[in-house]
């Protein structure tokens, strides 16, 4: 596609019998403040961190309700990590597992061991598209209160599971609530977010998870030197924490402004919106802007129109639900599932002594690799973090592969091994585990947005459903038994994917929904979005220097 003429592009069109869309915008913009959201693109990082600090305390008490939403993700992370260290418990193997004489080791059999990697999965795409159906139609606060409910009384069976069937059923309602917890908080905290905070809260929400993957490595570590079948139920008891802890919170935060204003509730979006951001916000400045960028203006049945499934998938929308998709795929696809899913069993597997000890190091730098990224989040560009960041992982995979090759005596093969599969992990997080999430929550547009993060993550919930399924018939030692090997089926797919977000994936570091929506009306290539500014919902390339 050419690029497009220096000149200023056309408005966007207005629809019939309301208010133009970036009338609207500047109505409720004080216009001293235009120049910075122009440049917002071009400013040094010292500008940006000047900004985004002054940003965090005029908005503290937003930021504080957003880091207390987010933490009902931690399940995901806790979930995902304490599914493969509970395989690594010889304990659990013996309780649900049968005798594998030739090893002389108790292995739970490849079927179940999918089944019970997969049952969360499977609960978890039901929770998602619920969560898209749920969320416009009785609210977030509701979802929310539903997901801590399952969570809390699915645990309890899950601590207590007598056999492998039960186990499943639990396994299965466990991963119903945390489909429920992993789409609306993400939500809830965008949706309000203020322009300029929110790439960083984004951010949040593999931080939260990688935290989670990183308390279930150390519960793993320490359970492990516990004798007995509470080595791993002492594990899945800490399940309990983060629920019951966001119960005791969740009556004083408030249902969505947005929600409200969708159904037309002004009144309660005021209290909504004073109660998130506090007494000296600018109520209607706000609620304007909600508005505008729902645009509310088009009328109640265009409303109903572009909150519907279907509209994910109309010509005005499709391309950003691709990419939106296309940034979780991103994750499972590189062998962020393998690396981090498997990881301590995967220890064991290649002869490692302390197969919990490794794992608890390698999760420690995941978490503090997350955060740094989260730190860096408002000045890196989202399109070299995600896109650069995957082609990193996938260089990095083919040496894991090739290493995997290696004989297991062959003692330096397997430290390099070691140390590539760690530093990937790191890598992982810092790059598509992180950005991944940004990109899959910043594209959609307010009046999507439920529906569109809901379809992602059950897109990715079902890929992950696949890849649950198939892996232990390719590392079980009474299986295929590759190993690190596996690592070479993620470079065809990822090269795939790698290759669609180049051409898809927009630049939205610093964008206004408004800015964002301005360029894809306007037909700018998503890959050259960095190139324009948009001014008064005119669309302006940039000159060159």
């Amino acid at each position: 596609m050419s690029d497009k003429p220096s000149q200023p592009l056309s408005p966007l069109p207005r629809p019939s019998g309301s208010i133009d869309h970036s009338e609207k915008a500047v109505a409720v913009c004080d216009e001293s403040a235009m120049p910075e959201v122009m440049d917002a693109q071009d400013l040094t990082p010292k500008q940006q961190y000047q900004r985004l600090w002054s940003d965090l305390k005029k908005d503290k008490r937003f930021v504080y309700r957003s880091l207390f939403v987010m933490s009902l993700v931690f399940a995901w992370g806790y979930d995902a990590g304490l599914s493969g260290v509970a395989i690594a418990f010889p304990e659990f193997r013996q309780v649900y597992g049968d005798y594998y004489e030739a090893g002389d080791e108790f292995v739970i059999p490849a079927l179940w061991q999918s089944l019970w990697n997969a049952a969360s999965t499977i609960g978890q795409v039901f929770g998602a598209f619920l969560t898209g159906q749920l969320a416009d139609l009785v609210g977030r606060r509701v979802v929310l209160w539903t997901a801590i409910i399952l969570s809390l009384s699915s645990t309890f069976a899950l601590v207590f599971a007598p056999s492998l069937p039960i186990l499943f059923v639990s396994k299965l309602l466990l991963g119903l609530s945390i489909g429920f917890s992993t789409v609306t908080p993400p939500l809830y905290v965008t949706e309000n977010a203020p322009a300029e905070l929110r790439s960083s809260l984004s951010s949040l929400t593999n931080v939260i998870i990688v935290l989670g993957f990183f308390l279930s490595s150390i519960t793993g570590y320490g359970s492990s030197k516990i004798s007995g079948e509470w080595s791993f139920r002492l594990a899945f008891v800490l399940t309990f924490l983060v629920p019951s802890l966001f119960m005791i919170g969740l009556p004083f935060l408030p249902e969505s402004p947005v929600w409200y204003v969708k159904k037309g509730r002004d009144d309660d979006a005021r209290k909504a919106i004073i109660r998130l951001f506090g007494k000296n916000v600018d109520v209607e400045q706000r609620l304007n802007f909600i508005k505008s960028e729902l645009e509310v203006s088009a009328g109640e049945a265009n409303m109903v129109k572009q909150t519907s499934w279907r509209a994910i998938f109309s010509k005005e929308h499709r391309t950003r639900t691709l990419v939106a998709v296309l940034g979780l795929q991103s994750q499972n696809f590189s062998g962020g599932y393998f690396a981090n899913t498997y990881q301590t069993y995967y220890f064991e597997l290649i002869g490692q002594s302390n197969a919990f000890g490794l794992t608890a190091i390698s999760s420690t730098l995941q978490f503090v690799s997350n955060c740094v990224a989260v730190a860096v989040s408002d000045v890196l560009p989202r399109r070299k973090s995600l896109v650069g960041g995957g082609t990193l992982l996938l260089c990095w995979s083919l040496i894991i592969g090739g290493t995997s090759l290696a004989s297991e005596s062959n003692r330096v093969a397997n430290t390099a091994l070691l140390a590539f599969m760690i530093t990937w992990s790191m890598l992982y997080t810092a790059t598509v585990g992180c950005f991944g999430w940004a990109v899959a929550q910043e594209t959609a547009s307010q009046a999507t947005r439920p529906k569109t993060i809901a379809f992602s993550l059950v897109c990715q919930q079902l890929t992950a459903l696949l890849l649950s399924s198939v892996f232990p018939y390719f590392i079980n030692p009474d299986q295929l038994n590759w190993g690190g090997k596996v690592m070479f089926l993620f470079v065809g797919a990822e090269i795939f994917i790698l290759g669609l977000l180049f051409f898809f994936q927009p630049e939205t570091k610093n964008r206004t929904y408004h800015d964002i929506d301005s360029l894809y009306a306007q037909g700018v290539p998503p890959r050259k979005f960095s190139q324009y500014n948009v001014v008064d919902g005119v669309v302006v390339k940039k000159q060159r220097v």
